[in-house]
């Protein structure tokens, strides 16, 4: 099973990608850690950061700052694309090869991709889970975050629109309830998905 996992910002993608690798053995991609490998340890990545966006997004220890970054591009469309054209295909290319590991060993794929369907990688994949919530939800998660409502808004509009997400997702889970309800609506998915197992070491 080749599965794709995705949600908007602070609806609980994570945590359930978690609840997920804790009930079935798989091997778990995670787009957001790629990332924050990418621009803390790959140069070439690093460089092309800095020759797009300037010194100014290198912290003290000559990374690259992800708040810094941040406070650019969901401020700046243009900017947010340059970004993505950098680290897309970089981060598609690890999953894409730990995709094909997995083929070829028959295990169990797991992909946490928060811009799965922005890049149009759901193709590559048995299933896709979208983790959705109200509004609401994510900007008090946000905020709770210490996010300032600026970045916030930008943040959540650089977003595909919740129901075209919805439409596109094979399946959906809402999180704007308990860790338990959570908990319970990852059993439902691996029982329908056929995964439902204990871990194997």
């Amino acid at each position: 099973m080749l599965l794709a996992l995705t949600g908007g910002i602070a609806t609980g993608k994570s945590t359930f990608r978690q609840l997920l690798a804790a009930r079935h053995s798989f091997v778990v991609f995670d787009a957001d850690a790629c990332v924050h490998e990418l621009l803390s340890a790959d140069r070439p990545a690093i460089d092309a950061v800095v020759q797009r966006f300037g010194a100014g997004v290198l912290g003290l220890d000559g990374c690259v700052s992800r708040p810094a970054l941040r406070s650019v591009v969901f401020h700046d469309p243009a900017a947010r694309r340059d970004l993505e054209q950098i680290l897309h295909p970089l981060v598609r290319a690890r999953w894409q090869e730990q995709r094909g590991d997995c083929l070829a060993s028959g295990r169990d794929f797991l992909a946490d991709i928060p811009l799965l369907f922005e890049t149009s990688a759901e193709a590559h994949f048995d299933a896709s889970v979208l983790v959705a919530a109200s509004a609401g939800t994510q900007r008090a998660r946000l905020a709770a975050r210490g996010l300032d409502p600026a970045t916030m808004e930008a943040m959540l509009a650089s977003q595909l629109p919740l129901g075209e997400k919805i439409a596109r997702a094979t399946s959906v889970v809402w999180n704007d309830g308990t860790p338990a309800a959570l908990g319970r609506q990852a059993d439902l998915l691996l029982k329908r998905l056929s995964l439902l197992q204990p871990c194997r070491t």
